[in-house]
């Protein structure tokens, strides 16, 4: 005999099997989503600009009420003034149609400024060629301005501010060597070859010359530094793989094109007694014994981001394994915010250290605790405790000096990245090493509040 099904029981069924879709549906969306980012990433797309759906009462743009008072500000005159030109006084009102003598109110002033057809100056030598008449030998006359082998072809070259403002251009602005010459005729009426380009920087940059020594200074003040952020970027020499390392201090900044990516690299550019603290990821170089006599700060934001894949690679699953990486995410932004705040002085040193200790124990409760059943979160976890148990972690707790992030390096990558997909890396060695010696030179310049182009004037011979 069949049981009857009351009423009660079938609202109760059909509510589960409710619930059971509504999370389908919701399982369906995120894996959706993940598709989607997945396949852009397999692309090498940038995300869609559009989120799918406008806003209800978007904010308006410009200035909000009461966020500082805005004032006109008049631009500067120019310093130069080659031309002035008197405008002639009117005669007529261009409101009622006034024609007579007007009042003289004042002057108003206003420019034009435009590029001349010519502005490189060309300087022509006379230069005497004598022959020995004991010997027959060819003698050329001399001058501080030109090299010994300038001669034939090469006898036309580029001057001591034409040449470093050419490296300035395609280090410090990003243009190609190949659009270098296109812009210096747009701009100036001067004719050059990529060639000449490529053969000027390989002089500036060469072994024993004045940029070499300045690099190598340096790496020097980086030896020296209290920290030193480093990372890397894939790069290749003569189609061959290959990694551009940087390293980067309070005030210098040094790149390296290594054929390998271990810690004889690094060590290589902070030597082996480096006293201060590298600022880096949790990349397994850096867990070299070659290193363990080196203090380091992991950056809080690959922990971040490490949190969030692996809260990301559980979703739709049972358990409570999303729960550990947005915890884990949670402390390490709160730990990043609190370091800003000190360092916008919004909170004091004391109220720093207090306010430290406490995510200490909430980041110490998410480390030592039994083992995770979710196998990523287990890994990120045993990662995490050991770095810990290092004092790698929150080292910047002890000196806020220290950064808790490595956002410097990446930074300083940015333009080597945009480099790497624009001219396709070096064909070779000597290229390489020549662009990372006036990257280097550039950078620093920047760094340090100095004009690229009178930096590498000094340092040309």
């Amino acid at each position: 005999m069949t049981e009857r099904v009351t009423e009660q029981e079938l609202h109760e069924l059909l509510r589960q099997q409710a619930e059971q879709i509504r999370r389908q549906a919701e399982q369906i969306e995120r894996l959706q989503k993940r598709i989607e980012q997945l396949e852009r990433q397999q692309r090498k797309y940038a995300a869609p600009h559009s989120r799918g759906s406008r806003k209800a009462h978007p904010k308006t743009a410009g200035r909000r009420t009461g966020e500082g008072v805005f004032t006109y500000k008049r631009p500067p005159a120019p310093e130069q003034e080659d031309y002035v030109i008197d405008v002639p006084m009117p005669n007529t009102c261009t409101a009622c149609g006034y024609v007579g003598e007007l009042i003289f109110t004042r002057h108003d002033r206003a420019w034009i400024s435009d590029l001349p057809q010519q502005t490189v100056q060309i300087t022509a030598y006379h230069i005497p060629v004598m022959t020995c008449p004991h010997c027959g030998q060819v003698v050329r006359g001399t001058h501080p301005d030109l090299q010994t082998d300038q001669r034939g072809a090469t006898a036309h070259r580029c001057g001591p501010r034409l040449a470093a403002t050419i490296q300035a251009l395609h280090h410090e602005v990003g243009l190609p060597q190949r659009r270098i010459p296109r812009v210096l005729r747009l701009t100036t009426g001067f004719q050059v070859t990529q060639g000449a380009i490529t053969q000027a920087a390989q002089r500036l940059a060469c072994d024993g010359s004045p940029l070499a020594t300045h690099v190598t200074a340096l790496n020097r003040a980086l030896r020296a530094a209290p920290y030193v952020h480093h990372d890397d970027t894939g790069w290749r020499i003569d189609a061959t793989q290959a990694w551009v390392s940087t390293f980067r201090s309070a005030d210098t900044v040094v790149f390296r094109a290594n054929p390998q990516h271990t810690n004889a690299e690094l060590r290589a550019v902070i030597g082996n007694d480096f006293r201060g603290v590298l600022v880096c990821d949790r990349f397994k170089v850096y867990d070299s014994h070659m290193l363990a006599g080196v203090q380091q700060q992991k950056c809080l934001a690959h922990v971040l981001r490490n949190a969030q894949t692996a809260s990301e690679q559980v979703q739709g699953k049972r358990g409570r394994g999303r729960e550990y990486g947005r915890r884990l995410a949670e402390v390490c932004r709160a730990l990043m915010a609190l370091h800003a705040q000190l360092h916008r002085g919004e909170c004091t040193l004391d109220e720093y250290r207090r306010q430290g200790e406490g995510l200490t124990l909430r980041l110490e409760a998410l480390l030592h605790r039994r083992p995770l059943k979710t196998p990523g979160n287990e890994r990120l976890r045993l990662g995490l405790l050991k770095q810990h148990r290092q004092g790698r972690l929150l080292r910047f707790l002890v000196d806020p000096d220290i950064p808790p992030t490595n956002n410097a390096a990446e930074r300083s990558l940015r333009s080597v990245v945009i480099a790497r997909k624009v001219s396709q890396c070096s064909k070779n060695a000597l290229g390489a090493q020549t662009y990372m010696r006036i990257k280097s030179a550039v950078e620093t310049a920047r760094l340090r509040g100095q004009d690229p182009v009178d930096v590498l004037i000094t340092l040309r011979r």
